[in-house]
């Protein structure tokens, strides 16, 4: 399909253009006077009665093709009432087949170009912002128990709007129920934003497909809140370790730089690393965490911060977004823990 052309109603705008590693195209198109992103699927292609192959192999691509559609409008159906079209959850609005190739349509998102150390730059009401609402969407999927499978900053396109900034959270074909995912040779995804547990099950290396759950995100949502706090990802032995689930994996512990960061922030964001699932909190308890965080008063730079015990509104806060969530979640981690206990000795002083 080239520019011009019209496929299933949409006017293709421009040529088709390679994303990632090549599974897939995208482009931008056109129908009933509004714009929309539109997405080719490489594979599965669906085989016709004059398609190359024995019968037998066309059946099983067939096979494949009803899996992948089922897979695809199953997570449309659940997510379409939750978004609203401009919402900041960018689900699949249309999904159809064309000849032999599938193609998913969304909203057409006008996405500033701006990389972790740009948003590190950013103040910290904005940075904050830009946190809140990526974690709203997020909670949206896990409250459906749906594991996003692939967050990465790519995935996450931050708007200009009238006042400031806003994120919207992108691309869940890598999504999965929590604790059914795809067979470990299907899994697709960025190794960069792997959590250690997701790394373990696709090298088969003792970690069970029921083992795989929402916390999976968590660890990956702490490595983009890390890039949006400092610019970079959480230091460690790069050169031997290369990616930083292979480093937990290997027994080290990933902290945020603490230069300007605020602790509660830092804190937050050391918990979602821990190397065990169970650990780290929920997107409920971050979110919340997040939204009790007053800026003028909770995000001062440390350097800045007063040497005097912490504001009620501050442990109040922490302890109300750290606490909260369904019962049964899982707990903050140990270092969080810490926080707790120190700031309810002091505000009990």
């Amino acid at each position: 399909m080239k520019a011009g052309e019209t496929i299933n109603g949409y006017t293709i705008l421009e040529d088709f253009k390679v994303v990632g590693a090549g599974l897939s195209k995208w482009t931008f198109a056109a129908r009933g006077g509004r714009e929309f992103f539109i997405k080719e699927f490489l594979s599965p292609t669906y085989p016709d009665h004059d398609a190359p192959g024995s019968e037998r192999t066309k059946a099983k691509k067939r096979a494949r093709c009803a899996v992948f559609e089922a897979h695809h409008r199953g997570l449309q159906k659940a997510l379409a009432p939750l978004s609203a079209y401009g919402g900041n959850l960018i689900v699949t609005l249309d999904f159809f087949r064309w000849g032999a190739k599938y193609y998913k349509v969304t909203e057409k998102v006008d996405a500033a170009a701006l990389s972790g150390a740009d948003v590190a730059a950013f103040d910290v009401r904005t940075k904050l912002v830009l946190m809140k609402s990526v974690a709203h969407s997020l909670k949206i999927l896990h409250d459906l128990r749906i594991v996003h499978g692939d967050l990465k900053p790519s995935n996450i396109l931050i708007k200009r709007t009238e006042l400031g900034y806003t994120s919207k959270l992108i691309d869940f074909d890598s999504s999965y129920v929590a604790g059914s995912p795809p067979p470990p040779g299907e899994i697709v995804g960025t190794i960069n934003y792997y959590s250690p547990e997701l790394l373990g099950y696709i090298q088969e290396a003792g970690v069970a497909g029921h083992e795989l759950g929402v916390a999976s995100d968590l660890f990956a949502l702490g490595l983009i809140f890390t890039e949006f706090l400092t610019g970079a990802t959480p230091p460690f032995d790069a050169a031997t370790y290369h990616e930083p689930a292979v480093a937990v994996r290997s027994g080290e512990v990933l902290t945020v730089p603490r230069a300007g960061v605020a602790p509660v922030l830092a804190d937050l964001v050391d918990s979602m690393l821990s190397a065990d699932p169970a650990r780290r909190p929920t997107i409920a308890q971050v979110h919340s965490t997040l939204m009790a965080i007053r800026p003028a008063e909770e995000m001062r730079e440390p350097a800045a911060a007063p040497a005097s015990a912490p504001t009620a509104l501050r442990g109040k806060g922490v302890r109300t977004g750290l606490r909260a969530g369904p019962t049964g979640s899982a707990p903050p981690s140990r270092l969080v823990g810490k926080l707790l206990k120190k700031l309810d000795g002091r505000s009990s002083s």
